[in-house]
């Protein structure tokens, strides 16, 4: 059986061209030979990537060729091939290059029409998704796994990912720059603006990384979560003491999730002082909230002590472990005036005096 797959090309005119991308013979009794494989969809990518691309490029040149203040056609200099690297293949495209006209203020003698078109030799597309493969796992995992299912050519290696995340995270850091790192306007125009949506909630925390050059020592990471039920979640990170834009960095990602001024937005954190600051500077009115994995952390270590009190003194023991279960119970129910309560009355037993002595009496014990 054979099949032949083509385009047609309509112009703005109206004219219809007809291209063929590939022909295809499949054997109906071989169950291997079901559908398309891999290396038939690279090619059929390949080819409808060029051209479409191509098509584009020739149209831009027709309608670019003329000086963009009198009209007039201008004299062609040269030809040339431009290499556009894509998701689907390394396409070339006829390039243009012609004479300046006089009326013209530029600072060249010629011009490639094609420069303001394509200012970068690789597509959007692909420098997303390297970029994004790459931030998960290795530069060079990662053009292997994009060689395997995309016709993205075989030039593609470890560097030139890794060159490309670089080109697009220099961008980005550059475009941060511009970006404000605090709500502008004034509290009385912030009333003017239409309601807000759901409230947004951000979790922020960090970790210590070891340094891969000097091992014995760390660096801190700072990664957060930012969703709403209106909104897709978004993920930031960025390392302490080091980036310069902290604030503008997370205002960013909150501005591209539609936060206005009057939202209202909850932090959660693990109430460290850096992390209190970065919020509390961005976002004064915003609602910050210890979350309850941390809060359990801590009545964890303090469950640890009382079940090592209940050896020395069971009695008190005891009852600080009936104090923390209550805190802990009074604390998820929302009740924190309670649950403080009986934080407060753990700290008035173990001040006991009595309790000192026996503490340090079974320590010798123990020691001797």
């Amino acid at each position: 059986m054979k099949f032949t797959i083509q385009m047609a090309i309509e112009d703005e005119y109206g004219e219809t061209k007809i291209e063929e991308i590939i022909s295809l013979n499949k054997l109906i009794d071989n169950p291997s030979d079901i559908g398309l494989s891999i290396k038939e969809s690279k090619s059929v990518l390949k080819s409808l990537q060029k051209i479409i691309v191509c098509q584009q490029a020739e149209s831009y040149i027709k309608t670019h060729v003329a000086c963009p203040c009198c009209q007039k056609k201008r004299r062609v200099k040269g030809h040339r091939t431009i290499q556009y690297r894509t998701l689907f293949g390394i396409i070339p495209i006829p390039s243009l290059r012609v004479y300046s006209c006089n009326c013209e203020e530029v600072s060249t003698q010629t011009v490639d029409i094609l420069t303001d078109w394509l200012p970068d030799h690789n597509s959007p597309e692909l420098q997303y998704i390297e970029t994004k493969w790459a931030s998960l796992m290795s530069y060079g995992l990662t053009a292997d796994i994009l060689k395997d299912v995309l016709p993205v050519g075989e030039a593609l290696n470890a560097a030139t990912v890794r060159n490309h995340l670089h080109t697009v995270a220099e961008r980005q850091e550059k475009e941060l720059e511009e970006k404000p790192e605090y709500l502008t306007g004034c509290p009385y125009e912030w009333g003017e603006l239409p309601k807000p949506g759901k409230p947004m909630v951000v979790g922020i925390d960090g970790g210590y990384v070891r340094n891969w050059h000097e091992k014995n020592t760390n660096f801190e990471i700072i990664a957060g979560k930012s969703y709403s039920k209106e909104v897709a979640a978004k993920h930031f990170g960025f390392v302490q003491k080091i980036d310069k834009h902290p604030r503008k960095r997370l205002m960013n990602v909150l501005s591209k999730q539609g936060m206005q001024a009057n939202q209202q937005i909850t932090f959660l954190s693990d109430g460290a002082e850096n992390l209190r600051n970065l919020q509390l500077n961005m976002y004064p009115e915003s609602l910050h909230v210890l979350d309850w994995f941390h809060v359990t952390m801590r009545l964890t270590v303090l469950n640890q002590f009382a079940t090592g009190l209940v050896k020395s003194d069971p009695e008190i023991g005891a009852q600080v472990k009936d104090y923390l279960q209550s805190a802990k119970w009074y604390l998820w129910h929302g009740n924190v005036e309670r649950s403080l309560d009986k934080i407060e009355n753990c700290s008035d037993l173990c001040d006991d005096n009595e309790l000192h002595v026996s503490l340090r009496r079974d320590s010798s014990t123990l020691f001797f």
